[in-house]
């Protein structure tokens, strides 16, 4: 006991250690059942305070514009929701009412027009523009016009490799931005990587390289992917 009282600090410090490390063993190795129960319990209290925690505000000055069923109706039902006079003086809604989605990429051109007159600083698309489409020439001149204040999406096409490595990265097609479109700081991927051990998205991956991507380590000229999320953070 006298022992004890003289290294009360270094018997804690030695606890503290072993619980830390078997913590973290069991998130190296999350096969072994009972070692991964104490991460696990840590990973569920993380979870519980993502979901029941104070959140923080919503900003108002964040715009989010979405393609909802009214929209994609527009062409069947144009009558019922907006007069035939609206429809033919406005081109983006003639561009809409001509066709079901996907609608000439003219449409996104005069969508840029139409948020940066209205004081917008960025505009993202949450969009992958990989094949070509009618109004693409309109759609470029603004990405050019707008090349600092826009960015558009990008993404690794996991489901079509085998294993997870190798996967196809799907580019806006080279008529919107040329080659290497990766490159550009108006590209960015829109992937999300899951927990391996419960599928569960914890977390952002801002960078992705070529390494990672083969599973090979390359040299010092390892290529380098940005996120989407990135890409916007750079601009704003």
């Amino acid at each position: 006991m006298q022992w004890l009282s003289r290294h009360r600090r270094i018997a804690l410090a030695a606890i503290c250690l072993f619980w830390t490390g078997f913590i973290f063993l069991g998130r190296v190795f999350p096969n072994v059942p009972f070692l991964f129960s104490p991460w696990s319990g840590e990973q569920n209290v993380e979870d519980m305070l993502r979901r029941q925690g104070r959140k923080t505000a919503a900003r108002s000055d964040f715009v989010f514009v979405g393609i909802d069923q009214a929209s994609l109706q527009l062409s069947q039902s144009s009558g019922r929701m907006l007069s035939d006079e609206e429809i033919e003086n406005t081109r983006a809604l003639q561009l809409m009412a001509e066709r079901a989605y996907p609608w000439s990429r003219e449409l996104w051109a005069l969508l840029l027009d139409k948020m940066f007159s209205a004081g917008a600083r960025l505009v993202m698309f949450d969009m992958i523009f990989n094949n070509p489409n009618d109004g693409d020439p309109a759609f470029r001149a603004a990405l050019d016009k707008y090349k600092d204040r826009v960015v558009i999406g990008a993404n690794f096409d996991f489901a079509r490799s085998a294993g997870g490595t190798n996967a196809p990265f799907v580019l806006p097609n080279t008529m919107l931005i040329p080659e290497p479109q990766y490159q550009d700081d108006r590209v960015g991927y829109v992937n999300f990587w899951p927990d391996e051990n419960d599928g569960k998205v914890r977390a952002a991956r801002f960078h992705f390289t070529q390494s990672q991507w083969s599973g090979i380590q390359l040299s010092q000229d390892d290529e380098s992917f940005t996120s989407f999320s990135a890409r916007v953070l750079h601009k704003l």
